[in-house]
């Protein structure tokens, strides 16, 4: 008897979780995990509650909680949208050294490090759909002549890549290398630089062979198409005062 009343005195009841604490632990998961991608557009307030089958109130509070944590952002008008776990740090570096040209030639180092990888990768672990959505891209550069959707297809593009390997962390800090990048070309490049419509079909074909090479499952022509890819594009930016 006097055993079982130690055991009692151990013992502390388990309380009950939230409902709002399961909704967001179960959208961070898949945030973390890169199910959910940096930039992806998760659904509306009234979709998530029919979808987690929970009240309006228990959403609103999960999101909330996602925000004030990192994890989302949400834009008024547009919706709610995944954020990096990396992108604050790494955004405010970025914008920092902007300006510094021994920076830049060690950022497209670094970039042409991370995504031949990632193409090599994603011609072994992409699933159908992957490159489904890949191609899909692609088709849509070639109908595009707007620069403001070229270069949000092109951050499209590379975060697409990235996320083809299905592995979470490169997926988050392709997202914050990228989502700067795009933000740095917008401000700083495309409001300056006439559009010139050569060089946007020479680049989509570029990516084309890269998505051709993915989805025919060699690694070596994956990784060597963006090498040659990242290498144009950073001749081209050196020439227009470009990344």
């Amino acid at each position: 008897m006097k055993n079982d009343k130690n055991i009692q005195q151990l013992i502390k009841k388990i309380p009950r979780q939230k409902i709002s604490d399961k909704v967001f632990e179960q959208v961070k998961d898949l945030i973390t995990t890169g199910k959910l991608p940096p930039g992806q557009k998760i659904p509306g307030e009234l979709e998530l509650t029919s979808l987690f089958n929970v009240s309006r109130s228990s959403v609103r509070e999960a999101i909330l909680k996602l925000e004030c944590l990192g994890f989302v952002e949400q834009k008024r008008g547009d919706g709610t949208f995944v954020k990096s776990v990396t992108q604050a740090p790494i955004q405010d570096y970025m914008e920092e050294m902007f300006n510094d040209k021994a920076f830049l030639s060690g950022f497209m180092e670094i970039r042409n490090v991370l995504e031949t990888w990632a193409a090599a990768t994603a011609a072994t672990r992409a699933d159908p759909e992957d490159i489904e959505t890949l191609m899909a891209i692609v088709q849509e550069m070639r109908s595009n002549e707007t620069q403001k959707i070229g270069y949000e297809l092109n951050v499209k593009f590379h975060t697409q890549i990235a996320a083809a390997t299905h592995n979470p962390f490169l997926i988050h800090m392709m997202g914050s290398i990228l989502s700067w990048l795009g933000t740095i070309t917008a401000n700083k490049i495309y409001t300056k630089v006439p559009k010139d419509l050569e060089l946007h079909h020479q680049t989509t074909e570029q990516h084309h062979r890269i998505v051709l090479a993915i989805a025919s499952r060699n690694s070596r022509k994956a990784s060597d198409a963006m090498a040659a890819h990242l290498n144009f594009a950073y001749k081209r930016s050196r020439k227009n005062h470009d990344l």
